[in-house]
């Protein structure tokens, strides 16, 4: 079974709209924590994920490492496209 990531609650953490910059919180239903950053397109303002870290609260679901690992850069435009829609985006 292939892993699909479900964002249950996201939160607007900071906002630059100078830059346009701006990062959202989200807990996955397997209760791990990210952090995903955005940026808006300069012409028509669209914000597209950038990066994605995960917090380290609980182990990686896909891996099962309790440190740094990179597995969640594949699911960046999944958990991204969740967590726009959660904050109302």
């Amino acid at each position: 079974m292939a892993y699909q990531p479900i964002v249950v609650e996201a939160t607007k953490v900071s906002d630059n709209p100078k830059n346009g910059l701006f990062e959202i919180t989200v807990v996955l239903k397997d209760r791990n924590h990210c952090r995903v950053f955005f940026e808006r397109d300069a012409v028509t303002g669209a914000p597209r994920p950038t990066d994605i870290n995960r917090l380290y609260k609980e182990p990686c679901y896909v891996c099962k490492k309790d440190f740094q690992c990179d597995c969640m850069d594949s699911f960046l435009q999944t958990i991204g496209a969740q967590a726009l829609t959660m904050v109302g985006m």
